[in-house]
C-alpha cells in the first residue's frame, strides 16, 4: 500500500500584516509559490493601540 499525494492540486494561503493595506497584500502575494495561480486576496483592518492606528492583515490564496 502506498500513501501519498494523489496528483491533485494543492491549495494554500499566506497571511501577512503591515500598517498599509497595499504593503500587507504585496507581502502575502510574495509568499505564493512560483507557478501557482492566485485565486484571491482579502484584508481585515485591525485597530491597534490607544491612538486608534490601523494595521492590516491580508491573505493571498492559491491553487
Amino acid at each position: 500500500m502506498v500513501i501519498g499525494p494523489c496528483g491533485g492540486a494543492w491549495a494554500g494561503s499566506a497571511t501577512q500584516e503591515a500598517m498599509d493595506e497595499e504593503v500587507a497584500t504585496n507581502r502575502a502575494l510574495s509568499k505564493v509559490p512560483e507557478g501557482k495561480k492566485v485565486t484571491g486576496t482579502s484584508c481585515t483592518s485591525i485597530e491597534i493601540g490607544m491612538g486608534g492606528e490601523t494595521s492590516y492583515r491580508c491573505t493571498a490564496t492559491w491553487e
